[in-house]
């Protein structure tokens, strides 16, 4: 025995994965997991190497600061980091590269990562973790009806292997320990998909709750499972929920969705340069959701912050249909340029910008305007301040003018302070997340109800027209709005998809 064996304190290498699965027993079939999941690319590092030519000078720390960035680890050169170079002089740098794993056939390799909830019609990988040599794992897809007095779906649910219907699906165990096969989660027939989504509708949540029955077959080994009802998914808090709507209609947008969507318009409006800039521009931004380095489909944190926000706010104000989410997605993108700025930055503002500088357009929306900064002040605080303006303006004097020459408004609480208040509480609208969108769907339902009914009429150009009036007050940028709201019904599919049109 080695002097390293006789030591009883080494470590195991910390970077091995450990695996949860029970240990393999002969004669034995185990069946640990079935679960929903979706795929996603095995990563792993492999090592690069570049030499690189220096141009003008400089220490060999900042060449190796050239090559950082998401995805690298362990950057070294060829020489120390404060050795000063000279023009066209070579440093050698390698570094390790995450990149996607092959399998021994050169092919991508992937791993499956669970889900809990999906929605119908979209594709899904069930996935199950089995230990084993011999026999057949059968698996049925049933509903939970859980507080629902009646089912959506006829047990056992249906769904698509490629282009054949099915109700089960086979695996023949064979040593592999995880099993894995991608189904649409929808009947074959449009037909049956109507009515099922009507069946849906009904319900308050619009959702489903679905969970696997497991049999294993053609085995005369002892089969275990996890207990006596050979179900999984079925215990609280390990539901898997199905949203019955295949559009956006009554539902979250996902993460990968605005990821997409932002791509998608990105793409679209060919913004080469700033593709994967997201709300980092102005002088007073959203430091939370900000994307200054990195590909947005690396920033999913700051996305999901964002994306959250926005689904919260759409529920908040009842902008639940795809029509009402196009709109107001294709209003928003040219508002916020493009997604980078809350704050429209204006050193110097034209005349007509009620209350000057202080209240240049901010938020999701780019409210502009005292007069509609205090409205919403008078929202988020239930006070009456807007009240007291209307009633003692004069003319269409700005809240700041009243301030300063009607004394009765300034008895009423219209006073210089406040007003000086007003200029900083603005800021929330173009620094606070929540305040970004707060402010935006309150703008578009309750303070200007003309822009949500107009969001109702429909999405062809003349109906982009009236929601551009009701929010701008005027045609401005009415070319860019209209592309803006097309590309998102694309992107919706709302034409094909959507149950509410």
């Amino acid at each position: 025995m080695s002097e390293v064996q006789e030591k009883d304190n080494y470590s195991a290498n910390p970077n091995q994965k450990v695996y949860d699965m029970p240990h393999q027993t002969d004669h034995e079939v185990n069946v640990v997991k079935i679960y929903f999941a979706k795929q996603v690319p095995k990563m792993t590092w492999e090592t690069k190497e570049e030499t690189y030519t220096v141009k003008s000078g400089g220490l060999v720390s900042d060449v190796k600061k050239k090559y950082e960035k998401k995805g690298r680890r362990n950057i070294q050169a060829d020489k120390e980091d404060s050795v000063r170079l000279t023009a066209k002089e070579s440093v050698k740098v390698t570094w390790e590269e995450e990149v996607q794993a092959k399998k021994a056939d050169g092919s991508p390799d992937f791993d499956y990562e669970r889900i809990d909830q999906a929605i119908i019609k979209k594709k899904v990988w069930v996935v199950a973790e089995c230990q084993g040599n011999s026999g057949k794992l059968s698996v049925e897809i049933h509903e939970n009806k859980l507080t629902n007095t009646e089912n959506v779906y006829d047990n056992p649910v249906k769904f698509l292997d490629g282009e054949t219907e099915k109700s089960t699906l086979e695996f023949s165990i064979n040593g592999t320990l995880v099993y894995a096969k991608e189904i649409t989660m929808r009947p074959k027939s449009d037909q049956d998909v109507k009515k099922l989504i009507e069946k849906f509708s009904k319900r308050t949540e619009v959702n489903a709750f679905l969970f696997f029955k497991a049999e294993v077959k053609e085995t005369q080994d002892t089969v275990i499972y996890p207990d006596d009802t050979h179900e999984f998914l079925n215990k609280e808090n390990d539901r898997f929920e199905i949203k019955g709507t295949p559009c956006y209609c009554n539902r979250n947008i996902t993460v990968d969705e605005m990821i997409d969507l932002i791509y998608h318009l990105r793409d679209k409006q060919n913004y080469k340069s700033k593709r994967d800039s997201f709300f980092n521009s102005g002088k007073e931004k959203i430091t939370t959701i900000s994307i200054t380095s990195g590909k947005i489909s690396e920033n999913r944190d700051k996305i999901k912050l964002f994306t959250d926000e926005m689904n919260a706010m759409f529920k908040k104000f009842d902008i639940k249909t795809c029509r009402r989410k196009i709109h107001f997605l294709g209003q928003m993108y040219l508002e916020t340029i493009s997604f980078t700025y809350t704050y429209e930055s204006r050193d110097s503002v034209p005349d007509n910008y009620k209350g000057g500088v202080a209240f240049q357009g901010r938020g999701m929306k780019q409210i502009t305007h005292d007069y509609n900064y205090l409205a919403y002040y008078d929202y988020v605080n239930n006070t009456s301040h807007s009240d007291t303006y209307m009633k003692f303006r004069s003319g269409y004097e700005s809240v700041g003018e009243c301030v300063q020459n009607r004394p009765k408004a300034r008895e009423n609480g219209l006073t210089e302070a406040f007003y000086e208040d007003l200029k900083t509480y603005a800021k929330n609208i173009s620094e606070n997340l929540f305040h970004a969108f707060n402010s935006a769907g309150w703008y578009s339902t309750i303070y200007k109800t003309a822009t949500i009914k107009a969001m109702d009429n429909g999405l062809e150009d003349s109906d982009v027209e009236k929601v551009t009036t009701a929010i701008n007050g005027g045609q401005t940028n009415i070319a860019e709005r209209k592309d803006y709201t097309k590309w998102t019904r694309e992107f919706f599919k709302y034409d094909t998809e959507c149950v509410n049109k």
